[in-house]
């Protein structure tokens, strides 16, 4: 039984650990997707219409390898989204103004 207590803690451990991780990481992605949210917004604004990309907001180039991405989905609609786990994200809808799992 000694044995297994050693085992069953580490286990533990690295569960939760990577329960904060995912958290942790699912915040900071939401706080950065916002920031780029209101930079979509400025310039919709100051241009009556949505960024064919996140360049034209002056963000690097968007490449597959994320984290955020960005989709206009209509003349006044566009999704922010990034991935957690395999077939997981969570996504922003301008229309709502909130993140969704």
């Amino acid at each position: 039984m000694r044995k297994f207590v050693p085992v069953i803690s580490f286990g533990l451990f690295l569960l939760l650990t990577g329960c904060y991780y995912n958290s942790s990481r699912k915040l900071r992605l939401i706080r950065e997707g916002n920031e780029i949210a209101a930079k979509i917004e400025s310039f919709r604004q100051a241009n009556r219409r949505l960024p064919d990309s996140l360049r034209e907001i002056g963000l690097a180039e968007e490449s597959e390898a994320g984290p955020i991405y960005y989709e206009k989905k209509s003349a006044t609609r566009y999704w922010l989204w990034f991935g957690m786990e395999l077939g997981e994200s969570v996504t922003y809808d301008s229309e709502y103004g909130t993140w969704k799992p």
